[in-house]
């Protein structure tokens, strides 16, 4: 050891100190053990730095496997599907920011098919997760590029085209964790990556929603305000918008008037006021938030209850020093702030008794960076496909894959409409038929192209399975 650096010694003191259950590991692990172990010390050559990283990455990997089959995924896969044990290896990697560790439990891949079992934990306290919580914005699996001709192979990108399921298993306030499956399938011109590598940006905790709120602010003595003026160009949106924008000549100053019933800082009441007799609300936000309040509805009572509706309303957008943008000039990088003004009719009215309702919801959320990949052995030799064309009522298969998760069909259809999801199929095995379920997928109208998948309740036993049986017509499996 006198010839290893600091860093070295540390790393073959860790290794020192591992006790692997080699019976409880996967094979492409436990083939990674022997194949390491085989190596006779006298050959060693002196560590790099690369080499380094790479055991550092190793070790992470075997300590956290073995440590899922100890428990984490034993546990999980017998309480929740312990059909699937049979065809899902322990993953145990996992990714942690923003206080918020997802980890892989455990994962398998069939040709452009994946499972996936996966926890999202809230590490640092304060139980932020919910069972509402949600990958904002989807979930991003990395895939190879197209293969199709004239596109460039080899790249890989983080691309849509692929459709999952998503189904929350359990949610445990105790530790405040939620366990997903996914299952997901991608196109077989843009192949699932090897070892998959799952990622997300926005994960979003839970929604507070707010009907009918008053919003705690008098309607008197808003007479005198300070307004600006408004061009065309200036208004961004809104809802029921006059025809005749030039007849639009004045809007609120925006300001700090008072808060919104939910409290939250990123939005409040900017201005109230009256303009040419019609009562102006003016709401502020901040622009291009993720999480927090999203945009609101207002809605003003009368006294006895009679409920009014607002004319119409206006969307501004304003940098940070709340200069109003223009469509001609600006684009939406540049705005800071959200406004959106409220244009009730209330000519004459004395609105000391009126108050002002608010109904909106408030999202919580957290962005971060959150990536693990997942290695799992070759599955090749458990999986059917079939490309030659096949028939089937006016639908042309062109491409079948098999395998324990289901079945994944895409090809072309005559006529106007596809029927593919309405038709019944089933799995011939030794031991009797089993019907698929699903069907679902994507359908291109103008190409007359469809690209269906159906699962299965329980994984199929490869070695069963003698033919696919599609409305009655049988297409054997060899």
């Amino acid at each position: 050891m006198g010839k290893f650096n600091m860093d070295e010694k540390h790393i073959h003191e860790m290794f020192s100190q591992i006790k692997v259950d080699s019976s409880k590991l996967a094979d492409q692990v436990k083939s990674r053990l022997y194949e390491g172990s085989a190596e006779p010390a006298r050959h060693r050559r002196r560590w790099t730095r690369s080499t380094i990283a790479a055991i550092a990455i190793s070790f992470a990997l075997v300590t956290s496997a073995t440590a899922a089959s100890l428990g984490n995924f034993d546990w999980f896969i017998e309480k929740f599907n312990p059909d699937f044990g049979k065809i899902v290896e322990p993953v145990g990697v996992y990714s942690e920011d923003e206080g918020i560790r997802m980890e892989v439990i455990g994962a398998q891949k069939y040709e452009n098919r994946a499972i996936i079992y996966l926890s999202l934990q809230d590490r640092t306290g304060q139980n932020r997760l919910t069972e509402q919580t949600d990958f904002r914005d989807g979930f991003n699996v990395r895939m190879h590029s197209p293969t199709k001709k004239g596109a460039k192979s080899g790249d890989e990108v983080l691309s849509a085209s692929m459709s999952w399921k998503q189904k929350v298993i359990y949610f445990n306030k105790d530790t405040n964790t939620i366990y997903y499956e996914f299952n997901i399938t991608a196109d077989p011109d843009t192949p699932l990556t090897d070892p998959l590598e799952l990622g997300s940006f926005l994960i979003y905790f839970s929604e507070k929603a707010y009907i009918d709120e008053p919003i705690s602010v008098s309607l008197t003595g808003i007479e005198d305000v300070e307004t600006i003026p408004i061009e065309k160009a200036r208004i961004w949106g809104g809802s029921n918008v006059p025809s005749d924008l030039s007849s639009l000549t004045e809007a609120l100053m925006p300001g700090d008037y008072a808060s919104m019933p939910h409290g939250e800082k990123d939005q409040w009441v900017s201005s109230i006021g009256i303009i040419d007799g019609k009562l102006h609300v003016q709401i502020g936000k901040n622009f291009n938030k993720e999480f927090g309040p999203n945009d609101p509805m207002l809605s003003l009572r009368s006294p006895d209850g009679n409920l009014i509706s607002y004319d119409y309303s206006l969307v501004f957008l304003s940098d940070k020093k709340n200069n109003l943008l223009d469509l001609e000039n600006n684009g939406y990088d540049e705005a800071k702030y959200k406004y959106e003004e409220f244009v009730f009719p209330v000519i004459g009215e004395n609105l000391s008794k009126y108050t002002l309702y608010y109904t909106g919801s408030v999202y919580s959320g957290v962005e971060g960076n959150w990536n693990v990949a997942a290695n799992s052995s070759d599955t090749t030799a458990n999986s059917r496909t079939w490309k030659n064309d096949i028939s089937v009522e006016g639908h042309l298969f062109e491409y079948i894959t098999l395998s324990p998760l289901g079945l994944q069909v895409i090809g072309t259809y005559k006529g106007e409409n596809c029927m593919v999801s309405d038709m019944l199929l089933e799995i011939e095995t030794v031991d009797g038929n089993i019907p698929l379920e699903g069907g679902g997928g994507s359908q291109n109208s103008d190409k007359h192209t469809f690209n269906s998948s159906w699962d299965t309740k329980a994984p199929l036993d490869m070695t069963k399975v003698k033919a696919i049986i599609i409305n009655g017509t049988r297409i054997p499996v060899k």
